[in-house]
């Protein structure tokens, strides 16, 4: 087993709440990303999981990288190509 680089927890809190991660779509954006990372060279590198609440709703969808605590706030569900972007940087450390 390939020893993992980074895990990004995506919150998916309040599925069914507009104003929390969740009901801004948050699990189509860790969909899409956990599918691709799975077509990448570095694909036994990272995870990409749902997370519990975050506490960072208020700033559209909320992510945070381990073990390096980056966090990415005001996501929307198409910021496919900048989330690959950082998950690319964080494997390349």
């Amino acid at each position: 087993m390939t020893k993992l680089k980074t895990h990004l927890f995506i919150c998916s809190n309040g599925p069914d709440r507009a104003e929390k991660c969740g009901g801004k779509n948050s699990e189509e954006l860790r969909q899409k990303l956990k599918a691709l990372c799975k077509t990448e060279s570095f694909a036994g590198e990272i995870r990409v999981n749902s997370a519990g609440c975050l506490g960072q709703c208020e700033h559209g969808i909320a992510s945070v990288f381990y073990p390096q605590a980056e966090w990415n706030l005001n996501l929307k569900s198409t910021d496919v190509d900048f989330m690959m972007k950082k998950i690319r940087k964080n494997i390349e450390q």
